[in-house]
């Protein structure tokens, strides 16, 4: 397909909302800045594969990054203070759908001394700024569960991680949530094969969902809430689709280190770099938010701004609602 995807009045309605996501933020004094969409030490992500190019003339291997995170932690740790990003970011091997695009425009905000909760508010009155006219519903993953999946998913938390293992999966197959337990399942396995097929199909579609207090078994960068199961993070739906994840962030560099560390070995098991069917595993930074450069008490949004936009003007698409779609 040749030619623009969405309208010219599709996009100057997306401009508008652009226009006033940066004066929210603007007014309340987050600095805006420009990061690079390149670097060649990615935070690893075992779940993310990304694009990858070279730069000549010696072939150093470069990687578009999949949200500004790696570059607007290091400003934070340099003493930004409040700072917010507008830019696109790249994650390969997207299926190509209504909602999903390999490049895809990001919006990022960080709040220092801050927590989930207070982003969670700021976004609320994000919301409101760009006319979301229903109040949302905040539920917890734990009574989200509940309501939708009938398991008490603390109670899956509670043991060694192959006892968690085997009571989720022992409470699926009772409820006739899965077909099937394969045996390699892990206990994130499980959970994030229920969640998707039960738990959000589940949650309303005609209000925003704050959907809060994520399993800290799942691993993130989202600091865990003391003395609970559960991580200082939430998502966002509208019209029953993400839209938003926030994070409570990890400021500990050991942890941070050991969730690096353990990313990559999930990311490239094994792998020697030896084997030329296999693609070398990403160089990651070892020094990243190690001292001096620690990351101050804060939170942080990664949203989805066409998706937001789709949202807003009532399109089923994002191809609707960017000038130029790779997939027609």
């Amino acid at each position: 397909m040749t030619g623009p995807s969405a309208t010219i009045p599709a996009l100057r309605a997306r401009a508008e909302i652009l226009r006033r996501l940066r004066a929210f933020f603007d007014a309340r004094e987050y600095l805006a800045v420009e990061t690079p969409q390149l670097t060649r030490t990615p935070i690893p992500e075992a779940h993310l594969q990304l694009f990858a190019t070279t730069l000549a003339p010696a072939g150093e291997a470069l990687f578009l990054l999949p949200s500004p995170e790696y570059h607007l932690k290091q400003l934070l740790a340099a003493g930004s203070g409040n700072l917010y990003e507008i830019t696109h970011s790249f994650r390969n091997a997207e299926t190509p759908g209504p909602w999903h695009s390999p490049e895809f425009t990001m919006l990022e905000y960080y709040t220092v001394h801050a927590d989930g909760t207070d982003s969670l508010r700021l976004t609320r009155e994000l919301l409101r700024e760009l006319g979301e006219p229903t109040p949302p519903l905040e539920i917890t993953m734990e009574d989200a569960w509940l309501r939708w999946a009938g398991i008490d998913l603390t109670a899956t938390l509670a043991g060694t991680e192959q006892e968690n293992r085997d009571l989720l999966a022992r409470e699926a197959l009772q409820r006739g949530l899965c077909l099937k337990i394969e045996p390699d399942e892990t206990w994130e396995d499980l959970f994030q094969r229920i969640f998707l097929s039960h738990v959000e199909p589940g949650l309303p579609r005609d209000r925003p969902v704050f959907l809060t207090r994520y399993p800290a078994a799942v691993p993130t960068l989202a600091r865990r809430i003391p003395g609970t199961p559960w991580a200082d993070r939430w998502e966002l739906y509208l019209g029953g689709i993400e839209i938003a994840n926030c994070f409570g962030e990890e400021t500990d560099p050991a942890v941070i280190q050991r969730f690096m560390n353990h990313q990559a070995q999930e990311k490239h098991p094994g792998q020697s770099g030896t084997d030329p069917a296999c693609q070398p595993p990403e160089p990651w930074d070892p020094s990243f938010l190690q001292p001096p450069a620690l990351l101050p008490p804060s939170s942080g949004v990664a949203l989805g701004v066409d998706r937001l936009v789709m949202h807003l003007l009532g399109e089923d698409s994002l191809q609707r609602v960017i000038s130029f779609s790779l997939f027609g």
